[in-house]
C-alpha cells in the first residue's frame, strides 16, 4: 500500500481546488447572531443547482479510488476534521504522482474544478465530518488507483 503525508488545506496548494477558511470570510455580528460570508464564489455550467448534508464518520484514511464531475463542486465544512484526497486525470487515469490527502477544518469552503479527482472526506477523529456540498446535478464516474493509498 502507497503512503501519503497528509497536510493541512489550509498550507497546501492543490492545482484545481479553491479554497477559503474562516480567516478569509468578512463576518458581519449583531446581538444574536453573526453572518460569515465567504468571498467564495462558485460558477457552474448548468443554473440547475442543488446542495445536501454530506456526514462522514472516522475511518483509516485509506482510498482505492477518486472520482470527478464534468462541472465544478463545492463543499463547506461546517464540524468535525476532514481528511480527503485529491490528485489530476491524466489520459483517463488517475495521476498518482499528484495524489494529496489533505486535513480540512471547520468553516472551510473549496470549489473543485472539473475533472479534478477526488473522494469523500473521513473524519479524523471522533466527531463525524459535515459538509453541505453544492453542485448541478451531474454523474460521479470513479476511476480506481493501481494500489490503495493511505494518508499518514
Amino acid at each position: 500500500m502507497r503512503k501519503v503525508r497528509i497536510t493541512d488545506i489550509a498550507d497546501t496548494a492543490i492545482k484545481g481546488v479553491t479554497v477559503v477558511t474562516e480567516r478569509d470570510f468578512d463576518p458581519y455580528k449583531e446581538d444574536y447572531f453573526v453572518w460569515k460570508a465567504t468571498p467564495l464564489v462558485a460558477s457552474f455550467h448548468s443554473s440547475e443547482v442543488s446542495g445536501g448534508v454530506l456526514r462522514a464518520w472516522k475511518h483509516t484514511p485509506v482510498f482505492s479510488e477518486l472520482e470527478t464531475h464534468d462541472d465544478d463542486e463545492g463543499f463547506f465544512f461546517v464540524a468535525g476534521t476532514a481528511l480527503m484526497a485529491f490528485a489530476d486525470v491524466k489520459d483517463g487515469a488517475v495521476d498518482e504522482d499528484t495524489l494529496q490527502i489533505v486535513r480540512i477544518q471547520p468553516d472551510t469552503q473549496l470549489n473543485i474544478a472539473a475533472g479534478k479527482a477526488h473522494f469523500v472526506p473521513v473524519a479524523e477523529g471522533d466527531v463525524p465530518v459535515t459538509a453541505v456540498v453544492f453542485s448541478p446535478k451531474m454523474d460521479a464516474p470513479r476511476i480506481s488507483l493501481s494500489q490503495p493509498v493511505e494518508g499518514i
